[in-house]
């Protein structure tokens, strides 16, 4: 489904990326949620910091947002797109959705 610049991707989806190059998975939730558990390669920039960390952000791959439910990544596939990111993604259901592996380092 095609939204406003972005998209939204199942999670399944998402698992077979994991270890892709071209492929950065961006995790917009809080330390704290991260550090419980998070998708294996999973880079953590909060919402709050996402506007003074883009640089951190390569855009000429594909990024995958994520965050608890869906809603914070989807925001911050709002603002990437916002500033010219063309290959932002939303992991639908976010990670209450998800069933992969979890990485806790």
């Amino acid at each position: 489904m095609q939204t406003k610049g972005w998209t939204n991707v199942k999670p399944e989806t998402v698992e077979q990326w994991i270890g892709r190059e071209e492929v950065q998975m961006i995790d917009v939730r809080s330390v704290g949620e991260y550090m419980e558990g998070h998708i294996p390669g999973a880079k953590l920039i909060p919402l709050d910091q996402l506007d003074v960390r883009t640089f951190e952000i390569d855009k000429n791959r594909e990024i995958v947002c994520v965050c608890r439910s869906g809603k914070r990544s989807a925001s911050a596939c709002e603002y990437l797109a916002s500033l010219g990111f063309s290959k932002v993604m939303n992991m639908d259901g976010g990670m209450s959705a998800w069933s992969g592996a979890i990485s806790t380092q």
